[in-house]
């Protein structure tokens, strides 16, 4: 199939098959969804509150019915396992549900006490009323790995409190957003109140950035993009909320239950290929058990099935592009080249597709300067360590930019909650995989993990609207 150079062409990531050629979108096609965007917003955010949420349960109800239309579809361009996909349909699901549900709550608004205050005089004649308002047409880019639960994180809690929003998928997964998008319009999202706009991110989200039509930014992608789209948006007055990269470690006791932590820890690192930003992606072993450990993890490993995504017993499929796999051989050689030793996997998969294998590297020392122990890594390569008190520990989960979330394995909750305040991160789990979020709450990290808002569906709600006060003098 013969595509235009500005055509997008999604390619299924494990067989390497065109999927789609979709043509791209210029900046006079995003401005357009702007303008309708807009046009749509006047009349959106003067619906009540109760026919938004009849909206947006509806849209819950068809994309549930929908399901394995849509999981064939994320499969295809995604490579995530059928299981997997699933499992995140549901979310998805949950998360039109839940900022339906929680709209009330949010936007309930409140009365402060206005007599409580001495200034101005008078203040016990007036009764002051706080509401939160929409802030109009929010722009939000997409992530290739979790393309169903990312477009329902930029829509549903976006559009429940009355504002509109324009939407740029990636590239490389754009085709279950343009179904979602059709299923949310079959559902009753009138015209205008959801654009989908699929081009190269360069071309759409610089003209998002610069539309003086859009209130705000919702942006799910690297630090480093993060950072570009973080500093444009606030050098034009726009709101931006930053869901970033994270090198998210694990800590590993020697009171721990080992198999446990090692089941959790393998499903953490390899669940859809290693492409999640709060996949663990450093382990950290007390000494006494490193080895006991390893063990452990390798069995579990070793059991990992990696194959076609649209077979049920697959647990791991492959990488989302080429550039993928080429990045995962530069660490593995960076890694080996730096004093690590390669315990499994390590290399491409010899099959058509973009896999890689589930591949453990061990270190000696967990302060190693390789690749893998600082930068995030958004594959299937997991490195271990060991570390001999707490003190060194902390250091060691301490020791990149990044700051999403951590566990902590031990039976010592006193100690569990001594590290777990040490370490510096936005979730610490105890006892469970750093993949735990919870998509009503509040979503994000610090340091590089950390700028702008937080996501979920509260804090988008609330963060998408402005406070606006009435005060009534009924002296």
């Amino acid at each position: 199939m013969q595509a235009a150079m500005a055509d997008i062409v999604v390619v299924n990531p494990a067989t390497e098959e065109v999927l789609a050629v979709i043509p791209a979108a210029g900046r006079e096609d995003v401005r357009r969804a702007v303008d309708e965007a807009e046009e749509a917003f006047h009349k959106w955010s003067e619906t009540p509150l109760r026919e938004r949420g009849r909206v947006l349960l509806r849209a819950a109800q068809y994309i549930e019915q929908s399901a394995e239309e849509l999981v064939r579809i994320l499969v295809s361009e995604s490579g995530k396992p059928i299981r997997d996909a699933r499992a995140e349909l549901r979310r998805a699901v949950e998360i039109f549900r839940s900022s339906a549900e929680e709209a009330r709550y949010v936007l309930e608004g409140r009365i402060p006490r206005a007599d409580a205050y001495e200034y101005p005089p008078g203040n016990e004649q007036r009764i002051v009323l706080e509401a939160r308002e929409p802030v109009g047409v929010v722009a939000g880019a997409l992530s290739y790995n979790n393309p169903a639960s990312t477009f329902a994180h930029k829509i549903a809690p976006v559009i429940a409190a009355g504002n509109t929003a324009v939407v740029k998928p990636s590239t490389h997964t754009p085709l279950t957003a343009l179904r979602m998008a059709e299923l949310l319009r079959k559902a009753g999202v009138p015209a205008g109140v959801v654009e989908v706009v699929v081009g190269s991110g360069e071309e759409v989200f610089d003209e998002l950035l610069e539309n003086p039509k859009v209130a705000g930014i919702s942006f799910t992608g690297s630090t480093a993009v993060g950072l570009q789209v973080a500093a444009k948006a606030a050098g034009r007055g726009k709101k931006f909320m930053i869901a970033p990269s994270g090198s998210d470690p694990a800590i590993v006791f020697a009171d721990a239950d080992l198999e446990r932590a090692a089941a959790t820890i393998a499903r953490a690192r390899f669940e859809n290929a290693g492409q999640n930003c709060n996949a663990t992606k450093r382990v950290f072993v007390e000494r006494p058990v490193f080895e006991k450990f390893l063990d452990a993890l390798l069995g579990k490993v070793a059991s990992i099935k990696v194959g076609e995504p649209m077979d049920e017993a697959t647990d791991m499929g492959p990488l989302i592009s080429e550039k993928m796999v080429r990045a995962m051989e530069g660490f593995v050689a960076d890694a080996l080249s730096r004093g690590g030793e390669l315990l499994y996997g390590g290399r491409r998969a010899a099959r058509k597709g973009y896999f890689f294998e589930p591949t453990v590297v061990k270190f000696a020392d967990g302060s190693a300067e390789a690749r893998v122990l600082r930068e995030e890594v958004f594959g299937p390569v997991l490195p271990v360590a060991p570390f001999d008190d707490e003190e060194e520990a902390v250091e060691l989960a301490n020791a990149t930019q990044y700051g999403l979330q951590a566990s902590v394995f031990t039976a010592d909750y006193r100690k569990a909650f001594r590290v777990a305040r040490a370490v510096r991160a936005g979730a610490v789990m105890v006892n469970d995989s750093t993949r735990v979020r919870l998509d009503a709450l509040p979503y994000g990290g610090v340091k590089m993990s950390g700028f702008g808002w937080r996501e979920g569906v509260r804090s988008t709600m609330y963060y998408f609207t402005e406070p606006k006060y009435y005060v009534l003098n009924v002296g």
